[in-house]
C-alpha cells in the first residue's frame, strides 16, 4: 500500500540512479471553452550509468491508461542496487485549475502500479509543497493547506483557512491576498515522487512493468482553435482536417471533445546505448476517434491502435499525442 511521506526528501547516493522522469511546469489548455490542465509524464532516465543497458521497451499510450513495459540487462558479474523513482511534474495548487483527475484516491491519484519481475512492488510516496524550488511543507500544513491536492475535502478545507493563517501564507508570497477578502491566490505547487530500491542481479535480465493514468488536457475544439492552430504541434494534415469534419458532419454539431497527452520520450537519450528494441501502440479506444501526432513509420494494426517499430531506437523528440473524440451530445 502506498504511504505519503512529507517530512523528507529521497537523495540518491548511488553512482546509478533510475529516474522515471516528467518535466516540471504548469501546461496551460488548449484555446478553447472548457478546457483541462495535463501533467506531461514519461518514461525511466538512467543517470550516470555504465552498466545497466535498456533491451526492451514497449509503450501503450491512450486517453485512459499508460502502461511500459521494460527489459534491462545487467552484464556484469555483480548485483546492482539502484532507486527507482516516478517523479510527477508539478501540480498547481490553484483550485480553479481542472486537471480532470477522475481517480477517487487521493494519494495514489495517478493509480500507479508497477510490477517487478513478476512481483507487485509497493512503492513509497513523498508529497511536498514547494514554491520557486524551496520547501513549505510545513509552513503551509501548520496553517491549513491539505498536504494531498486531490482530497476530496481540499476545497472545503483551503476556504476554511483562518484570516491569521492567510496573513503568515501572504508575507511568505505563498498566497495573494487582501485582507477582508474571501477569494486568494494560490502560488505553490504540490511535489509528487513515488519511489523503491530495486536489485538488477548480475548477469540478468530484470524485467519491470509499470501503468498509471495519465492526466489528459483539451476540452471543446472546433476547426478553428484546436486544429488549424495545433497544425504544428501535432503534425495535422488535410486527411485529418477531412476526417473532422466527416466526424462533426454526422453528428450535426461544429466542435466537439479533444484530449492531449504528452510523454517525454527524450529522457531515453541518456540510456547507455539505444533501446535495443522499442514498440510504441497508440489506443484511441473508438473507431470513429480520430488521432494524429508527430512520428514517421507508425501504422494502423487494428481498428483502434497504431504502431511504430524500431530497433536500436534514439528518440529525436517527445511525443504529443491528439485525440478527438466522435460527439456524443
Amino acid at each position: 500500500m502506498l504511504q505519503s511521506v512529507s517530512d523528507r526528501y529521497f537523495i540518491p547516493t548511488l553512482l546509478f540512479t533510475i529516474i522515471l522522469f516528467a518535466c516540471a511546469f504548469s501546461v496551460e489548455p488548449a484555446k478553447a471553452n472548457d478546457g483541462s490542465a495535463m501533467l506531461e509524464a514519461g518514461g525511466i532516465r538512467l543517470v550516470e550509468n555504465q552498466v545497466i543497458s535498456l533491451d526492451v521497451e514497449d509503450l501503450y499510450i491512450s486517453p485512459k491508461e499508460i502502461r511500459i513495459h521494460y527489459e534491462f540487462v545487467n552484464p556484469s558479474d555483480q548485483d546492482v542496487k539502484l532507486l527507482v523513482a516516478f517523479p510527477v511534474p508539478l501540480i498547481d495548487a490553484e483550485p480553479e485549475m481542472n486537471y480532470g483527475n477522475q481517480n477517487v484516491d487521493p494519494v495514489n491519484f495517478l493509480d500507479f502500479t508497477v510490477i517487478a519481475n513478476g512481483k507487485r512492488i509497493s512503492p513509497e510516496m513523498e508529497v511536498k509543497l514547494v514554491m520557486n524550488g524551496q520547501d513549505y511543507t510545513k509552513l503551509l500544513i501548520d496553517n491549513g493547506v491539505p498536504l494531498h491536492r486531490f482530497s476530496p475535502d481540499y476545497y472545503e478545507r483551503l476556504d476554511k483557512i483562518s484570516a491569521a493563517s492567510r496573513q503568515i501564507l501572504a508575507q511568505n508570497g505563498l498566497i495573494e491576498w487582501t485582507p477582508g477578502e474571501e477569494w486568494f491566490t494560490k502560488k505553490w505547487k504540490v511535489k509528487v515522487n513515488y519511489y523503491w530500491w530495486q536489485t538488477f542481479p548480475a548477469n540478468s535480465r530484470t524485467v519491470l512493468d509499470h501503468s498509471y493514468a495519465p492526466v489528459v488536457g483539451g476540452g471543446i475544439v472546433d476547426e478553428e482553435y484546436g486544429i488549424r492552430d495545433n497544425i504544428g504541434r501535432f503534425c495535422i494534415d488535410d486527411g485529418f482536417i477531412r476526417g473532422f469534419r466527416n466526424l462533426l458532419k454526422q453528428s450535426g454539431h461544429n466542435s466537439t471533445i479533444s484530449s492531449e497527452v504528452r510523454y517525454i520520450l527524450m529522457t531515453a537519450n541518456t540510456w547507455l546505448g539505444p533501446i535495443g528494441d522499442f514498440r510504441l501502440v497508440i489506443d484511441k479506444l473508438k473507431p470513429k476517434d480520430l488521432i494524429s501526432l508527430c512520428i514517421n513509420g507508425i501504422h494502423k494494426i487494428a481498428p483502434t491502435r497504431f504502431e511504430f517499430r524500431a530497433k536500436n531506437f534514439v528518440p529525436d523528440r517527445d511525443l504529443d499525442i491528439l485525440f478527438i473524440k466522435q460527439p456524443d451530445w
